[in-house]
């Protein structure tokens, strides 16, 4: 059964980085629904790792980021 998926524009903070991407979620799911899935990692399409002091580190097709280091995920608003 295939599942369609919807792509969220995020926002995550780590301790030491700033990561804007897409996040693949189900239709039917909120942010925190993929938070608390059993799943360690969260794949992050056409992302932009920056330095916390804005410096861009890296742009890459996908980062896995491990959940154990997200301090802080929201969705991405054109202002930021």
């Amino acid at each position: 059964m295939k599942v369609e998926m919807d792509r969220e524009q995020v926002v995550i903070f780590t301790p030491h980085h700033r990561i804007e991407g897409e996040l693949h979620l189900a239709s039917t799911q909120r942010l925190s629904d993929r938070m608390n899935q059993a799943k360690d990692f969260l794949p992050i399409t056409s992302a932009r790792v920056y330095s916390l002091d804005g410096r861009l580190l890296y742009d890459t097709d996908v980062v896995m980021v491990h959940k154990a280091h997200v301090v802080m995920m929201m969705e991405r608003h054109e202002t930021l």
